[in-house]
């Protein structure tokens, strides 16, 4: 029978503070890199008071951080790959062969999807690709197709649809960011080699993202974890 662990609250607060890096000071040497890997990930976020979310977050960590590291590990040094979680995040690069499920996932998913019923067809995807091949790194601004229905929250012009279909499905990665703004290139020539031929089965996989986020929540209820909760953490892998 499984053995369950059972901790009263203080305890668990505790123990949430220290595996999010919370619980020590926020000064000494700085890594910027082994916070984001402690953490499993850090969500890009567009809102911004004083500075955007996720500076806050490293920063909170460690008060010697400052803004322009996080894009030079992204976009210099191909220390971090960025990729959907819950949300468009910057994740260690050595996680990537891990996310190869995640690739196909998200593409099955979006196939089915409503918001991306839109998405042109592989020959126009096939196209765009090859500007990228030919031009390097586009934005969306380098294409020029108008949204269907715009009046509504939710439209996006074509080729905004067309790249980030082919960012979930891994075809496309994110080379850099300039004020906020990414810029897309083929995953060939932002993955190093060895990252992005490693293979593992998808139990592999699925096993090592359960134990990535059981390692960064701490604890957790086993309801929360069992079934559909399970697959959600393992999919999202999410740390908190």
């Amino acid at each position: 029978m499984p053995v369950t662990l059972k901790i009263n609250n203080r305890d668990a607060r505790r123990l949430w503070l220290t595996t999010q890096g919370l619980a020590a000071a926020p000064t000494g040497p700085l890594d910027v890199l082994g916070t984001i890997r402690r953490l499993g990930y850090v969500q890009l976020d567009t809102i911004r008071v004083v500075a955007r979310a996720h500076h806050h977050i490293l920063w909170n960590r460690n008060q010697n951080y400052r803004a322009p590291m996080l894009n030079r590990l992204l976009a210099d040094d191909r220390a971090l790959f960025e990729h959907f979680t819950h949300d468009a995040s910057v994740l260690p690069i050595d996680f990537y062969p891990m996310w190869q499920r995640q690739f196909r996932r998200l593409k099955e998913k979006r196939e089915g999807s409503k918001y991306f019923s839109a998405v042109p067809d592989a020959a126009a995807r096939a196209v765009m690709k090859q500007r990228i091949a030919d031009e390097g790194p586009l934005s969306t601004q380098a294409f020029d197709t108008k949204a269907a229905n715009s009046g509504k929250m939710w439209a996006r012009p074509t080729h905004k649809l067309a790249l980030d279909y082919m960012w979930y499905a891994g075809e496309l990665a994110t080379s850099h960011r300039e004020s906020f703004r990414k810029f897309y290139d083929l995953s060939e020539r932002v993955i190093p080699a060895e990252f992005r031929d490693r293979a593992y089965e998808d139990g592999a996989q699925l096993d090592w993202l359960c134990r990535a986020a059981l390692d960064r929540l701490g604890s957790v209820r086993r309801a929360k974890f069992n079934g559909s909760g399970r697959r959600r953490t393992a999919a999202r892998f999410r740390p908190g």
